[in-house]
């Protein structure tokens, strides 16, 4: 623990972050547990796995997301709470024919003498199928199937996609129908395409903004779609028919309470976005 070595070790560090215990044993010739006992004690370091994020955001990209998100809380913030009920979102996401159970799913408390379990590693299945969910407080407003083997086009997305939305609302609110209704959704090409801003002008439907890479800020990304996605895990299916079952039974799980509180914790995420000047906030300490 001489003042050379701590010296040695904090270059090895320095030059390094990565550098395991051993490697630094071996750079600097001192053994292991010197070793750690310098990086713990007296450096006062430990290691950590590096955050996952969706996108290495450019400061324009950081700076837009925190203009959009303070331009949606002065909007919906200190609202009145029935205006959250005009906000319909929605996004496509795959559904797998097979999802396999996470590892901490397979946990199981064992005594101080007993073998660790073991549990045959099954792959996700590539049978997949798209799907375009939509919701709003009040539950779900569309479920839709994308063919198969077709990605989701502009002409698409407008004909079976929006349209399901607009049917839904012209027969839950006969009077108004989409009157009044504001859609979220990301900025994926088929959904900001010209084709696309003409029908939901056509309809009188306000799109809300959403800045780019930001999955963090979208309901389904950060809630329904994990949400399904752990419903499903474990389970097989071998149909399309069974599947599109399996989610209609999930989506039916839902109580109301939930599909609001989505729209609270979007509100919540605006503001820590604001917090961290436009980072990624998931997963920091």
């Amino acid at each position: 623990m001489t003042d050379g070595n701590i010296a040695a070790v904090k270059k090895a560090v320095e030059d390094d972050a990565r550098c395991t215990v051993e490697e630094i044993s071996s750079l600097c010739g001192i053994n292991s547990s010197s070793v750690f006992q310098i990086l713990t004690c007296v450096l006062k370091l430990r290691k950590v796995c590096a955050r996952w994020i969706p996108h290495l955001l450019t400061e324009d990209q950081k700076r837009e997301r925190v203009r959009i998100a303070s331009q949606l809380l002065g909007k919906y913030k200190n609202a009145d709470q029935n205006r959250m009920y005009e906000i319909v979102t929605g996004d496509e996401t795959w559904v797998y024919f097979y999802e396999p159970d996470s590892k901490e799913k397979n946990k199981v408390w064992v005594g101080e003498n007993d073998e660790r379990p073991q549990v045959a590693r099954r792959a996700r299945t590539s049978k997949r199928i798209m799907y375009a969910l939509f919701f709003d407080c009040q539950g779900t407003v569309a479920r839709i199937p994308m063919p198969e083997g077709r990605s989701v086009t502009r002409i698409l997305y407008r004909d079976s996609v929006l349209s399901a939305v607009v049917s839904h609302y012209t027969a839950a609110r006969p009077r108004t129908g989409v009157r009044g209704i504001k859609l979220l959704h990301d900025n994926a090409p088929a959904h900001k395409s010209v084709v696309v801003k003409s029908y939901l002008s056509d309809n009188s439907i306000e799109t809300l903004p959403h800045p780019a890479y930001s999955p963090d800020l979208a309901p389904c990304d950060f809630w329904l779609n994990p949400y399904n996605k752990n419903y499903m895990r474990g389970r097989r299916f071998e149909s399309r028919h069974a599947v599109g079952s399996a989610l209609f039974q999930c989506l039916n799980t839902i109580p109301k309470e939930r599909y609001r509180k989505a729209f609270s914790d979007w509100i919540h995420r605006l503001e820590k976005c604001i917090q961290v000047k436009g980072e990624y906030f998931e997963g920091l300490v």
